[in-house]
């Protein structure tokens, strides 16, 4: 893969979990979204197909855990570990501006599934950010 370049073990086993999350999550959300509008029926089904595709997405939050836990390169979690910090940043600060805007404004706020989005942007922005700002010059 093109974007395991240069990554340890447990970045790779890493990038390879979020992606089967993210597939599940495509497919868990798909059918979800099937289900509720073809069987618009009031009853506890509509509970667990609103609930289920959280699951794939908690799983990506523990496998984040995990691989803090299994990275042996103390400077790559330290990275990684910084962005995280950001992501949650993020997250807290969209959370705090959202909660006003309802508050104050009497708006709805942002519409739902945009809270772990902002949390994966600031995540991957810093990422990024990181990874251009300790290019040494051999990497030119």
């Amino acid at each position: 893969m093109l974007f395991c370049k240069g990554a340890t073990t447990a970045k790779k086993a890493y990038q390879r979990s979020v992606l089967q999350f993210m597939a599940a999550y495509a497919v868990v959300l798909f059918c979800s979204s099937w289900f509720v509008k073809h069987d618009g029926a009031e009853h506890f089904y509509l509970y667990f197909w609103s609930v289920i595709p959280a699951i794939p997405i908690i799983g990506v939050i523990f496998r984040m855990g995990k691989y803090l836990r299994e990275e042996k390169d103390e400077y790559q979690r330290l990275l990684t570990m910084q962005s995280i910090l950001v992501g949650t940043g993020a997250l807290l600060a969209a959370i705090v501006f959202n909660d006003f805007i309802r508050a104050f404004a009497k708006s709805p706020g942002l519409p739902p599934f945009w809270f772990f989005m902002i949390f994966c942007a600031g995540m991957g922005l810093t990422q990024a950010f990181l990874k251009f700002r300790n290019r040494s010059a051999a990497d030119d």
